[in-house]
């Protein structure tokens, strides 16, 4: 059945707490009920994801239309490792009032599909984005391969789904312009991003990231148009040590992007140079990009660029701690304003423990300049890689946890849905009202 089993996640797995002198160094002053903020948003998170027969689920990204809501991720039924043979993309769909109780599910895209004179290799597909393109098209974006091509993710693909119709459309090729030349359309594949870094930063550049692209930022509506980042990596001696995402605008939707400016890792510290996994934020000058380093010194860093001159961005600079896990960030409007969840250094429960298992939430002034500690969120299941979305003013966030320990440190083999309620934030001073934090200094 397909929910034979109970809620799990109402069991005692859990604990939260608040920032400590552990994390930032002092004691920071605790939203009121943080703690019951904290506990609530576990206590009423759903696994939305096919758990009766993946044992893998993870890399989550959410819209919502007309209060039904569309979470695609990368999942596996054969085992619980990331990025191996059969990995498949799959959607959840369900009603915002009871999750678990009307969810179903649409496998988007399988390894060895062929539709529309594209065909992939039998290896696995990920890295899903969802964008709604109106109240009726969900457009869903992901990596994988041809037979032909020499990496596992090497180019950019996408399918429409009609919601009035339940229907998918076939294999579509995503399609990029490079080096400000709009008149000749290329594959958005390794090869074409390659050839725009050179285009950046010097003939040769682009040869050292050889590992594969992804798309792994949301994409969002500015001055007319759609702007998101492609992500593309080196790998040395099998773990990544090299990573950029190069900014991307299209005026179709995203089914042609023109390739822009891109964060230079190399002005980042030490052997491990890693910009990932951006969220992507503008006002009326610039856009700012939020990114991983993956490595603990150098934290949670923000790379900006100037509207008049989008290919050229700032020097990347450290604004939070730890930086291990992907960013989220959404915009409550006033009085509440940015709020993000980073990432947070593990709670260790017992001898072995589950990594990114807590959370921190965090309030950010408009201009990037104040960062401060909200309340932290703990699951000893994990809390890992959450992905938040605005809807009718309210943020609701999917994330990946470990319920079922198929591994025995990473927490993917659910995808679960939440809502980050505003009412967690009543009473907030505004941004800076209680000075800087102990955080705050450190990443200055």
């Amino acid at each position: 059945m397909r929910f034979a089993l109970t809620r799990p996640h109402l069991s005692g797995l859990l604990a939260l707490l608040c920032l400590s002198s552990v994390a930032l160094g002092q004691q920071a002053a605790p939203l009121p009920n943080g703690e019951v903020s904290a506990r609530s948003f576990i206590d009423t998170a759903q696994v939305i994801s096919k758990y009766t027969t993946e044992q893998y689920a993870h890399q989550s990204t959410l819209r919502i239309v007309k209060s039904v809501g569309y979470v695609v991720y990368q999942c596996n039924e054969s085992t619980p490792e990331e990025n191996k043979a059969g990995q498949l993309v799959r959607m959840a769909v369900f009603h915002l009032l009871n999750p678990m109780g009307t969810v179903q599910w649409v496998d988007v895209c399988k390894p060895g599909e062929s539709s529309n004179g594209i065909t992939l290799a039998n290896t696995f597909v990920g890295s899903p984005i969802i964008h709604a393109l109106n109240e009726d098209t969900l457009r869903i974006f992901f990596s994988g391969r041809a037979p032909k091509d020499t990496e596992a993710s090497y180019r950019v693909l996408y399918k429409d789904y009609t919601i009035s119709t339940g229907k998918l459309s076939d294999l579509q090729q995503v399609k990029c312009t490079v080096a400000k030349d709009a008149n000749q359309a290329h594959d958005l594949a390794v090869p074409a991003v390659q050839a725009h870094l050179d285009h950046l930063f010097g003939g040769g550049f682009g040869a050292k990231f050889d590992s594969g692209i992804n798309p792994t930022c949301d994409m969002v509506a500015c001055d007319g148009a759609l702007f998101s980042t492609i992500q593309i990596k080196a790998t040395v001696d099998g773990r990544t040590r090299f990573m950029t995402n190069v900014l991307m605008r299209s005026k179709d939707g995203g089914a042609t992007w023109e390739l822009l400016g891109a964060p230079d890792p190399r002005l980042l510290p030490g052997e491990t140079q890693i910009l990932a996994e951006p969220v992507l934020t503008f006002d009326d000058k610039n856009i700012y990009l939020h990114l991983r380093s993956n490595v603990q010194e150098n934290g949670y860093v923000l790379s900006r660029v100037k509207k008049d001159d989008l290919f050229t961005f700032d020097k990347p600079v450290k604004k939070w701690t730890y930086g291990i896990g992907r960013p989220a960030l959404a915009d409550f409007g006033r009085p509440i304003g940015l709020v993000a969840m980073f990432t947070a250094p593990s709670v260790t429960l017992s001898t072995q423990g589950v990594s990114r298992n807590r959370v921190d939430v965090v309030r950010i002034d408009r201009s990037y300049s104040r960062y401060e500690p909200v309340f932290s969120i703990v699951d000893y299941n994990a809390v890992n890689t959450p992905f938040m979305h605005l809807y009718n003013d309210e943020v609701y966030v999917s994330y990946s946890t470990g319920k079922r320990r198929l591994l025995p440190k990473y927490g993917t083999s659910e995808v679960m849905f939440s809502k980050l309620r505003r009412e967690y934030f009543v009473g907030v001073p505004p941004v800076g009202a209680g000075g800087e934090s102990a955080a705050q200094k450190d990443a200055e």
